[in-house]
């Protein structure tokens, strides 16, 4: 079974809410700031929020915004058979991420700021570079509407 058959429609329609994307975003460094600070009460709300995000916003009236587009470009790229890693540039940036972010997760560990915040920038970095990409696959394959 897919994962986009296992999020269903629903789940799919509210993450294209801008107001869910753009708070979602900056969860991984606000969860590697608690880590960090060893803050168990960050932690625990980061980790709620992000199970919680996908419920709490309404499907959006337009999904012409970037991050709305960058949910649609997910969906369908998952839709067309690939895989979240990949030989190719999502699936590289997917891996980068993963990477960094478990670097950052190293130095939240060993409280070393400097790693932290490294690992941390460039995974947000990695994302955000990797919403682009899906972005720009949503606008040249998404079916077009009459």
């Amino acid at each position: 079974m897919a994962l986009t058959d296992l999020l269903g429609e629903d789940f799919w329609a509210r993450h294209t809410n801008p107001w869910s994307g753009y708070t979602r975003l900056p969860m991984g460094p606000v969860l590697l700031l608690g880590l960090y600070r060893r803050d168990w009460r960050m932690v625990g709300l980061t980790l709620l929020y992000v199970l919680l995000n996908p419920i709490l916003f309404p499907e959006p009236e337009s999904k012409d915004a970037w991050i709305s587009r960058s949910v649609l470009g997910e969906q369908l790229w998952l839709e067309d058979g690939h895989e979240v890693f990949e030989a190719n540039l999502p699936g590289l940036l997917n891996g980068l991420n993963a990477i960094a972010y478990c670097y950052g997760l190293y130095g939240a560990y060993k409280h070393n700021p400097r790693v932290t915040a490294l690992g941390s920038g460039i995974a947000l970095s990695c994302k955000l570079v990797y919403l682009d990409v899906l972005v720009r696959y949503y606008d040249e394959h998404a079916p077009v509407e009459d």
